[in-house]
């Protein structure tokens, strides 16, 4: 302490009464500076609380724009006691580029994660699916977004992969349709086969009557009928329907001896 104590007396006996001057008014002006930031900091983050804008963005940007003007205030300060103006640039100019070059992959990861706060392709809470994994989000950060599977187990993925790959978003609409298909045997009455699946989605509860469920006869091949049953629910009560349908369309075709039937092969010897 008695060092620095020293050196900045000396600092001030070696400098001219211009020099010292300034640097007094350089001194009152950071800490008024420092104050006027922070209140605009606060201004602006309580106006960024009002917007649309994710949690994560809204972080981001009050921090930049505080760091930012932390920046230009020193700056400011340091050309006004005369340094020159010129080699901030370059310092700022290298500085950047080394930056740049060392972070490539997290900048990618940085400006996938912007992309995805700001134009929302999907949001916490929705059951997406990627090129790697799929669950429900948990988190979106700048730089990387959380996902939980259905077995419970916690994936983080790179914003820059799922800015630059294909997402399926399950949870975006509102509604989403269940398809049901199987096989039986080609003896099987078509007609029968398609108006038992309709009772079967009609009967459900939770199977909307808009648009109203088809079954059909979808293709036969392989000496089997495929047959799909068609019909739509609320997303949130999807996999939930799916199960029981699945299981309503076994009994009854089990009840009216309906088979189901899987690819025939015939084996000829010469």
């Amino acid at each position: 302490m008695k060092n620095i104590w020293e050196s900045v007396l000396d600092f001030f006996a070696k400098a001219s009464a211009d020099l010292a001057l300034k640097a007094v008014v350089a001194a009152l002006l950071l800490i008024i500076g420092n104050k006027l930031i922070g209140w605009a900091s606060f201004l602006f983050g309580k106006s960024l609380s009002k917007s649309k804008l994710e949690k994560g963005v809204q972080g981001f940007l009050e921090n930049l724009a505080t760091i930012s003007l932390r920046v230009m205030l020193v700056i400011s300060l340091l050309v006004y006691l005369g340094v020159p103006a010129a080699s901030f640039i370059a310092i700022l100019t290298s500085a950047g580029l080394a930056i740049g070059l060392a972070l490539q992959g997290s900048l990618s990861n940085f400006a996938g994660g912007l992309m995805i706060l700001f134009f929302k392709p999907f949001k916490v809470g929705d059951f997406i699916k990627t090129d790697n994994a799929d669950g429900t989000v948990l988190n979106i950060s700048i730089m990387y977004t959380t996902l939980k599977t259905l077995d419970g187990k916690k994936v983080v993925i790179p914003n820059a992969m799922l800015s630059n790959g294909v997402v399926t978003d399950f949870s975006w609409f509102p509604t989403r349709r269940i398809d049901i298909s199987f096989t039986t045997t080609l003896l099987t009455d078509s007609k029968q086969v398609c108006r038992l699946l309709e009772d079967v989605a009609n009967a459900h509860e939770d199977v909307l009557k808009d648009p109203l469920p088809a079954a059909s006869l979808d293709d036969f091949q392989n000496g089997t009928l495929s047959f799909t049953l068609r019909c739509w629910a609320q997303t949130s009560k999807w996999w939930a329907t799916k199960l029981a349908l699945t299981t309503a369309i076994k009994q009854a075709l089990e009840a009216n001896n309906i088979s189901l039937s899987g690819p025939v092969m015939e084996l000829r010897q010469n």
